[in-house]
C-alpha cells in the first residue's frame, strides 16, 4: 500500500466513524465443518472490510501452525487457491483423519490491524461398500451368503429387501453382520436383492442392488493342487472340484496318450460325484501329467496335475569294522532312492546326530554321490573304548527313510574293574575267595601267582574260571599262603596285573580307654576309645562284664552293644560297688578284657532333669513359636529316676514378658498341672492367650523330691483357635446307668472296708495290716539314708530355683558336667556326649 493510499484510508476512517469493524469471514460460515472421509471440500476466506484493497498477507494456517502454500502439484492434498480478488480458498482433496483440526485464516488490514478467523474441520466415515459385489452366484442346494459388508462411522444399520419387501430372519434367511445367508439355495432365490445401509446419527442412507443368479459356469475351487508327490508302491488320490450350474461333470485324462480314465481300471478309478482320481498302486510309469476336465451346459474348464513318483531310500550296505584301540576306523554306508537320500549317523543309545566339525575333532563324516547312489563314511581317529558300539545309518528323502546298523568293535588290552579288592582277610584257616574281573577284547587269559611264584598247582588252591572272570579259593593251612596274590591277564593287545594281599585277621587288642560318662543311681553310660590293633577287621561291638565287688567273675553279667549306639548299662542298684571290665569284638571274636575298674553307684536321689524337646527349626532368639493361638504341646525326655520310681511330673506355666533383656514372670497368671504317671512325656497346654509369651517348667518327682526344672519360653500365634465347647448339661428325672453303677460300687467298697478292719484287729491280716507294715519299713529305710531336710535340699536344689534369664537346651545339645551331693560327701561325674538318642 502506497503512502498516499494510507493517508486516504486514514482520512476516510476519521470522517466515517460509523464504518464497520474489519473481520474475516469463512464460508461456509459454520464454525465446524464435518465431512465424510474421502470427500473433497473447499472453504473460502473472505475479508469483511470497507476497503478490501487494503488487505495484505492473506493466508491459511493448518492445525500444526504451518502456513499452507498454494501449490499446483498433484501430490499435495491440502492447498490454497485464489477464488476472487482478495479471497483465498482452502482446498482439501480426499479428506482423511490426518486432516482433522482447526484451520485459521489470517490477514493484515491497512498494515496495522491483524485479522484472524478459524474453523474446525472434522471427518467421519461415510457409507462405504467394502465387500458387496453387484453380481453374485450361489450354488443350488448349498447355503450361501449374499455378501454386503458395509463400513461407516458411526456404525450403520443394514436392512435387506427383495421385490420391495423387507427380508427378516426366518423363512430360510439369516441376516449376518456382513451379508444375508440363504440357508438352502434354490432356483427361486434368483433375483435382485437390495442392501440398504442407514446411519442414524448423520441421516445418511444408501442402497446397493445385488443381482443373485444361481446358474453359473464351471469354476475350479482355489485350493486345488497342481503337483502331487507320491511314494512308489503306495496309494494316492487327487481331488478335482468344480462349481457351476448345473453341477459340472468331472473326467480325468492321462497325458500324453489322452487316455480317458472315467471307465476305471485296476490301477485307476474316478468318482464322478466328488471328482477324485484314485491311483491304487503307484508305479514309476505314473510319473506323468493328468488332466481334470469339468463340464456342464455353460461350458467346460481344464487343469493339469503333475504326479511325481518318489522312491523310498534303500540302504545297500553298512560295513562292520573291528579296529584296535588308538587306531583309525571308517564305517561306510551306501544307499539309493529318488531323490538321492541324505545319509546321517547316530550312535545307538544317543539322540545326537553325528555331524562334521563337532566338539570331538576326532570324528568326521565324509559324503560322496554319483548318479544312482549316495555314500557317507563315518571317520573316527585315535579310537578309544567309548567309541565301541552300534552305529545307525539313516538314509532319508521325501519318500521316507531307511535305517541299518553297523558295528564298530574296538579291541583293547586287559583292564580291571574299579571295584576290585586290594586286601582280603581270613582267620582260623578258613577258605577264602580271591576274585579277579578283567575287561579286554578279545578276552584275556588269567593266571594266578603268589609272591611272584606259580600257585595254581597247589592242592590248597582251587581256580574257577580262566578269564575274563576268575576266582581263586585259598585254604591257608599255614603262613606260607598269606602274602601278595597277583592276577595276571594277557591278550594279543597287551597284558596287565592286579595284586591282592591276603592277610590273617585276629581278635582285637584291649580297649584303649573307657570313660564313665553319665552315672545315675541305677545306670551308667560309657564311651570307648577303640583298640590300637583292631585285628585287621572293623570293630563291630563292645562288651562289658560286670559284677558286685564282693562276687567272683563266674557270678558276673555280660552286655554287648553294636558299634555307634548308646553304650548304656541299666538295672544297677543304688549305692552299691561294681567291678567292670570291657572288650572289643570283631568278626574273629572278642578281644581280651581290659583291667577291672570299680565304681560305687550314687545313692537314691531325685530324678534327673526331664529335658524339654523342641524343633530347632522353629527356635527364634530365645523362645519357640507355637503354630497355634490358644495351645502348645510341651514334650520332654523321660529322665532317669535315680533308684526311686517317678510318681508324677509337675508342669508349671506362666505368662512372661521381657524387661531389660530378662524374662519376668507374671505370678498371678501361673498354673500348675500334675501328671500322675511316670510314663507320660507330654502335655497339651490349652486355653492360652494368643500372641503371648509363656514360660513352662517341667519337673519330675519321686519319693526323694523334685528334679531340676527344665524350662522353655514359647510364644502363641496371632489370632486364636476356637476351643471345643463343653457339652451342655443334661437334666433328667431318672437316674442314669452311671449313677446306679457308682452307688453299687460305693456299697461294695464300704462292705470291704468293714471286713478288712475286722481282719486287722482280730487276725492281724488284711490290706490295712500290710500298709502299716510298709510304713514301718519305709521309716526304717529313711533312717538308714540319714537324709535330713538340709541334705534333701541339696538333692532337689531346694526346689525353690527360679530364673528369669534361663538357658534353653535343644534336644541334641552336648551333655554338661553333673555334680551331686550325698550325705555331705561330694561325688562328681564328668559327662560327655554319648549319643543323640541317649535316654540319660
Amino acid at each position: 500500500m502506497s503512502i498516499k493510499q494510507v493517508k486516504i484510508f486514514k482520512q476516510v476512517k476519521q470522517t466515517n466513524v460509523a464504518a464497520k469493524e474489519p473481520s474475516l469471514i469463512i464460508r461456509p460460515t459454520q464454525p465446524k465443518q464435518t465431512k465424510p472421509i474421502g470427500t473433497n471440500m473447499i472453504m473460502n476466506c473472505q475479508p469483511d472490510v470497507d476497503q478490501p484493497e487494503f488487505i495484505t498477507n492473506l493466508k491459511w494456517i493448518d492445525p500444526h501452525n504451518k502456513t499452507i502454500d498454494q501449490s499446483s502439484s498433484t501430490g499435495e492434498r491440502v492447498t490454497t487457491m485464489s477464488t476472487s480478488t482478495n479471497n483465498l480458498g482452502l482446498v482439501i482433496t480426499g479428506l482423511s483423519l490426518e486432516d482433522i483440526g482447526i484451520y485459521t485464516c489470517t490477514a493484515t488490514y491497512s498494515n496495522s490491524e491483524y485479522l484472524v478467523q478459524s474453523v474446525l474441520v472434522d471427518a467421519y466415515y461415510d457409507i462405504q461398500w467394502l465387500d458387496a459385489p453387484t453380481e453374485q452366484y450361489p450354488i443350488a442346494g448349498f447355503p450361501y451368503k449374499v455378501r454386503c459388508k458395509v463400513m461407516a462411522n458411526p456404525a450403520p444399520l443394514v436392512e435387506w429387501y427383495k421385490k420391495n419387501q423387507q427380508i427378516k430372519d426366518g423363512a430360510g434367511f439369516v441376516k449376518d453382520i456382513d451379508g444375508l445367508v440363504i440357508q438352502n439355495v434354490t432356483a427361486e432365490d434368483d433375483g435382485i436383492y437390495k442392501c440398504r445401509a442407514i446411519v442414524m446419527d448423520t441421516g445418511n442412507i444408501l442402497d446397493r442392488d445385488i443381482k443373485v443368479e444361481v446358474h453359473i459356469p464351471p469354476t475350479f475351487a482355489p485350493d486345488q493342487v497342481s503337483k502331487l508327490e507320491v511314494i512308489e508302491g503306495e496309494m494316492a488320490s487327487v481331488r478335482c472340484v468344480a462349481l457351476g450350474k448345473p453341477e459340472p461333470k468331472i473326467t480325468w485324462i492321462k497325458m500324453p496318450e489322452q487316455r480317458d480314465l472315467s471307465e476305471g481300471t485296476e490301477l485307476y478309478s474316478v468318482n464322478p460325484v466328488t471328482g477324485v482320481l484314485s491311483l491304487n498302486k503307484i508305479s514309476r510309469t505314473d510319473n506323468a501329467q493328468f488332466k481334470c476336465v469339468a463340464r456342464n451346459a455353460a461350458g467346460f474348464i481344464e487343469r493339469l496335475v503333475s504326479v511325481v513318483v518318489l522312491i523310498k531310500p534303500e540302504i545297500l550296505d553298512v560295513t562292520n569294522v573291528t579296529i584296535p584301540i588308538n587306531s583309525d576306523a571308517r564305517v561306510k554306508c551306501t544307499a539309493n532312492g529318488n531323490p538321492l537320500p541324505e545319509i546321517t549317523f547316530k550312535k545307538v543309545g544317543t539322540n545326537a546326530v553325528i555331524k562334521q566339525s563337532i566338539a570331538d575333532h576326532r570324528i568326521n563324516v565324509e559324503h560322496e554321490t554319483n548318479k544312482d547312489t549316495a555314500t557317507a563314511t563315518l571317520v573316527i581317529k585315535h579310537l578309544n573304548r567309548t567309541d565301541d558300539g552300534l552305529y545307525t545309518c539313516t538314509a532319508s528323502n521325501k519318500g521316507g527313510e531307511a535305517m541299518k546298523n553297523g558295528h564298530l568293535t574296538v579291541e583293547f588290552p586287559p583292564v580291571y574293574a574299579s571295584n576290585m579288592l586290594k586286601e582280603v582277610w581270613t582267620w582260623n584257616q578258613m577258605p577264602v575267595n580271591l576274585s579277579c574281573v578283567s575287561e579286554s577284547l578279545p578276552n584275556a587269559s588269567i593266571t594266578w601267582l603268589l609272591n611272584n611264584r606259580a600257585i595254581e598247582d597247589d592242592p590248597q588252591v582251587k581256580k574257577f574260571g580262566k578269564g575274563p572272570f576268575s576266582n581263586l579259593q585259598v585254604s591257608p593251612i599255614d603262613q606260607k599262603y598269606y602274602g601278595v596274590y597277583t592276577c595276571f591277564t594277557k591278550n594279543l593287545h597287551g597284558e596287565n596285573n592286579w595284586q591282592i594281599t591276603l592277610r590273617e585277621a585276629h581278635k582285637p587288642a584291649k580297649v584303649s580307654d573307657i570313660k564313665f560318662d553319665i552315672v545315675t543311681a541305677t545306670t551308667i553310660s560309657f564311651s570307648f576309645v577303640a583298640p590300637t590293633d583292631t585285628g585287621g577287621l572293623r570293630i563291630k561291638a563292645y562288651s562289658v562284664q560286670y559284677k558286685e565287688a564282693s562276687k567272683t567273675w563266674e557270678e558276673s553279667s555280660n552286655k554287648s552293644w553294636p558299634l555307634d549306639t548308646p553304650y548304656i548299662l541299666e538295672g544297677l542298684e543304688a549305692h552299691r560297688t561294681y567291678t567292670f571290665r570291657f572288650a572289643a569284638i570283631n568278626e574273629v571274636g572278642r578281644g581280651d578284657w581290659s583291667s577291672p575298674e570299680q565304681r560305687t553307684m550314687p545313692q537314691r536321689s531325685a530324678p534327673e532333669e526331664p529335658k524339654i524337646l523342641y524343633n530347632k527349626d522353629v527356635y527364634t532368639e530365645d523362645y519357640i513359636n507355637s503354630p497355634y493361638g490358644n495351645s502348645y504341646e510341651v514334650n520332654w525326655r523321660i529322665p532317669a529316676d535315680n533308684a526311686e520310681p517317678i510318681d508324677y511330673y509337675s508342669v508349671n506355666y506362666c505368662v512372661v514378658e521381657k524387661i531389660n533383656q530378662m524374662w519376668t514372670v507374671r505370678r498371678e497368671t501361673c498354673k500348675i498341672e500334675e501328671l500322675k504317671s511316670a510314663d507320660r512325656n507330654g502335655l497339651n497346654l490349652v486355653y492360652l492367650n494368643a500372641d503371648t509369651f509363656y514360660k513352662v517348667e517341667v519337673r519330675a518327682h519321686n519319693e526323694i523330691g523334685f528334679s531340676v526344672p527344665s524350662e522353655l519360653v514359647f510364644k502363641t500365634a496371632m489370632g486364636a483357635d476356637i476351643p471345643p465347647n463343653p457339652p451342655p448339661p443334661s437334666y433328667t428325672n431318672r437316674l442314669s446307668s452311671t449313677v446306679i453303677i457308682s452307688i453299687v460300687l460305693a456299697v461294695l467298697i464300704t462292705i470291704l472296708i468293714v471286713i478288712d478292719v475286722s481282719c486287722y484287729f482280730a487276725h492281724n491280716t488284711g490290706i490295712l495290716y500290710i500298709l502299716f507294715g510298709l510304713c514301718c519299713r519305709k521309716k526304717k529305710r529313711e533312717e538308714e539314708t540319714k537324709l535330713g531336710s538340709e541334705g534333701k535340699e541339696l538333692l532337689t536344689n531346694g526346689n525353690t530355683y527360679q530364673s528369669n534369664n534361663m538357658r534353653i537346651e535343644p534336644v541334641d545339645m552336648l551333655k554338661k558336667d553333673t555334680e551331686v551331693e550325698y550325705d555331705v560327701k561330694r561325688s562328681v561325674s564328668q559327662t560327655r556326649f554319648v549319643g543323640k538318642d541317649s535316654a540319660v
